[in-house]
């Protein structure tokens, strides 16, 4: 019998509705960007889903729902782990030879390296979790931990003490990173913020059950954020870089930034996704939206609306959910300081 689900405040989560549809699509198409390639098989009934997003600088929140039970296979994700808490119904999950079930309350973490399928029941809708494989090392690093402390197991789920615990730290990162209503921002010192993201992150690695094979390692410890701060990037995404800066208000395709970077498409989103774990045109977003960011805190006259045409956003509705997604506040609300 599954615990109770912790009492949890999650409305600031749901402002931040990011699709609801009768079609699958629309979650494959926005979760392939945010996550990873997936094929999802639905079973019978009326599709009912739903996408809720938001995140701290490190982290990325999501609240999905398919409606029917639905089958989901995912590609193999190496630059993070994905920690997954059902709010209503159950889900069974194989990962890498490992099998487990998680119901309502419970919690499980995943970071496979080679397989992973999942089988959400009807009607069931999950609290999910991203985090960095390099958060994870940055908190054991930051916490004295030796080397090989600094390890995810590919699937496993807590005990029943660790989730209510879990549940607790992940309503902090909320209340600390979100704003409590759509005009008002987060507040929140960012070194405190920072201080709550790896402590989640140390919090699953000494949850861990004894055994299993880890699957961080050394090369995996060089990824680094959507940025070339963390260090010398890789020639294709060096270029593609360069490129990309130099364009920051044209339209750019895919295509387009494999042809700068010297690859084919599929090669640029392999090294992407290994680098940043992310695609190239949500890395590409990204930049676009710290140049914005950027933009509105030096210039106090400048307008939302200048910030989002200058670095290629034409629909200034979407502008905003990005942002909201990608800063935790409204870029008015960055103009206004």
């Amino acid at each position: 019998m599954s615990p109770a689900v912790p009492a949890m405040d999650l409305s600031r989560l749901y402002r931040n509705r990011v699709f609801a549809s009768n079609r699958i699509d629309s979650s494959r198409a926005y979760l392939r960007d945010a996550l990873v390639e997936h094929d999802v098989r639905c079973g019978a009934g009326a599709i009912d889903s739903a996408l809720y997003s938001a995140g701290s600088p490190r982290l990325q929140m999501f609240i999905l729902r398919y409606g029917p039970e639905v089958e989901v296979r995912p590609q193999p994700f190496d630059g993070f782990a994905l920690v997954q808490m059902p709010l209503s119904g159950s889900a069974e999950i194989e990962s890498d030879g490992h099998c487990l079930s998680i119901g309502r309350g419970q919690v499980a973490v995943i970071a496979p390296r080679r397989s992973v399928r999942l089988r959400w029941s009807r009607d069931c809708e999950q609290l999910l979790l991203r985090i960095p494989l390099t958060l994870v090392h940055d908190a054991a690093v930051r916490s004295a931990q030796a080397p090989a402390a600094t390890a995810l197991q590919s699937a496993h789920r807590l005990h029943d003490g660790a989730s209510a615990q879990w549940f607790g730290l992940v309503q902090s990162l909320m209340e600390l990173a979100l704003p409590d209503a759509a005009d008002r921002p987060a507040a929140c010192h960012p070194a405190w913020l920072e201080h709550v993201e790896q402590s989640l992150a140390y919090f699953l690695l000494t949850q861990q059950p004894a055994g299993g094979a880890p699957v961080l390692d050394d090369a995996a410890l060089t990824l680094g954020a959507p940025s070339s701060g963390g260090g010398a990037l890789e020639p294709p995404l060096a270029a593609a870089e360069r490129y990309m800066r130099s364009r920051l208000c044209a339209p750019l395709s895919l295509e387009d930034l494999a042809r700068a970077a010297g690859v084919s498409p599929r090669t640029l989103h392999m090294h992407c996704k290994r680098r940043f774990g992310v695609g190239p045109m949500v890395w590409l977003r990204q930049v676009r939206l710290e140049a914005a960011r950027q933009m509105l805190e030096r210039d106090a006259d400048c307008l939302v609306t200048d910030a989002a045409m200058a670095f290629g956003f034409g629909h200034l509705g979407r502008f905003s959910a990005y942002y909201r997604e990608r800063f935790g506040e409204l870029p008015r609300q960055t103009a206004r300081r």
